[in-house]
This record gives structure tokens, C-alpha cells and sequence, in this order.
């Protein structure tokens, strides 16, 4: 009597894959569960704010003339780009610009793409116990994004 291959079960190599799929699968479902971490949020927030103030000084290096970025109590607006943006819940944010007494708060950032004319800036943004500030450069006109804890 023979034994047919049919019988004979799963090779190693088809049980491996099998695992490997299954893990996969469990991993992208784990991933969705999960809610966003505070730092993730912010992450999140801090990228779209500073994405958008590189549109802002892009679009003031075409039209030859600053673009205003204007803070909500929500959020914040920039008209010449069509962005209206909301913060997520519990976000705060302090917006500064450097004035010949130190930083002040400000309700309006002057995003230009002439360098003699850009104004030094940062934005602190906390969620929690997180923070990270976006700081406008005046004289190399670059945005950046610290991650602080």
C-alpha cells in the first residue's frame, strides 16, 4: 500500500507562508485599532503647518508680496492658498514673532519670499504633554519642525 501525496498534510514551506500572511494581517488590523498617541496627533497637526507656510512663502515668492497667515481661535487661515485649517481637539498653540523686545505673541505671521523682508517666527504647538515648535527662519527663509518632549 501506498501512501498518496495528497495525504500526506502541509509541507513546511506552505505553513510559513501561512504564518507569514497571518502575521501580516493581524498587524494591519492591530495598526487600525489602536487610537493616535497624543504625539501622533501633533505629528500630524506640525507637518500640515509647516507644509502650509512653505505654500504661503512659495505663493508670496510668485506674487512678489507677503501672504498672510492669520490665527484663528481654532486654528489658522491663509487666504492667497485657500487653507482654512482646524486644530485637532486639545491642541494649543502659541504663535511669536521676534519683536526688538523679544518674542511677543502675534495674531498674523507676514510670510514673504523676499529675504530682507521675511520675519522671524515660531509657532509652539502642546497636546498633552507633548510639544513641538515650528520656527520660521528670517534669514535663510527655511521652516522647521523641533521635536521637544
Amino acid at each position: 500500500m501506498t501512501v498518496s501525496r495528497r495525504n500526506r498534510g502541509f509541507s513546511l514551506f506552505e505553513m510559513l507562508a501561512a504564518l507569514v500572511v497571518l502575521s501580516l494581517a493581524t498587524g494591519l488590523v492591530a495598526s487600525r485599532i489602536r487610537p493616535d498617541s497624543a504625539s501622533d496627533r501633533l505629528d500630524q497637526a506640525t507637518a500640515l503647518l509647516a507644509d502650509d507656510l512653505r505654500r504661503a512663502q512659495l505663493q508670496a515668492r510668485r506674487a512678489a508680496s507677503p501672504v498672510p497667515v492669520t490665527v484663528t481661535e481654532t486654528g489658522y487661515r491663509i487666504d492667497a492658498v485657500s487653507v482654512h485649517r482646524e486644530w485637532p481637539t486639545g491642541l494649543d498653540a502659541s504663535w511669536q514673532s521676534r519683536r526688538r523686545s523679544g518674542w511677543g505673541e502675534t495674531d498674523t505671521l507676514n510670510m514673504a519670499g523676499r529675504p530682507l523682508s521675511r520675519e522671524e517666527a515660531r509657532i509652539v504647538l502642546r497636546l498633552e504633554t507633548v510639544e513641538r515648535v515650528v520656527r520660521l527662519d528670517a534669514i535663510s527663509g527655511q521652516i522647521h519642525v523641533d521635536r521637544s518632549m
